[in-house]
């Protein structure tokens, strides 16, 4: 993994764990709950890993402007199947919307 890579990775790392979503997974809760601890630890990697996703997503748009899935994909590594699963959840946030079209693909850009 080259030294770009490592601050990219790091830096939506540390965007994902500002997210409230993340915080609250990540939290022990003072009340004492019976919960079976391995299916909570996957659930909350799970989480922490598509907030990681999403932050670089964001991050690539932030550095290049409006993107296309493919562009995205190029730029953070990611594939473009889960891409579009992470484009739907950052519109119905409002932090994502359209912005066009490129080579017959949508555009995206950060709201």
């Amino acid at each position: 993994m080259s030294e770009s890579e490592i601050k990219r990775r790091t830096d939506a790392a540390a965007e994902a764990y500002k997210s409230p979503r993340v915080r609250w997974v990540t939290a022990r809760s003072q009340v004492k709950v019976e919960i079976d601890e391995k299916r909570y630890r996957q659930v909350v990697d799970q989480i922490i890993h598509d907030e990681i996703e999403r932050e670089m997503i964001k991050g690539a748009m932030k550095e290049k402007g409006p993107l296309t899935i493919s562009e995205i994909s190029q730029l953070t590594g990611l594939e473009a199947s889960g891409i579009m699963q992470h484009i739907i959840v950052l519109r119905k946030r409002g932090t994502l919307t359209e912005a066009g079209e490129k080579d017959r693909q949508y555009l995206y850009k950060l709201s």
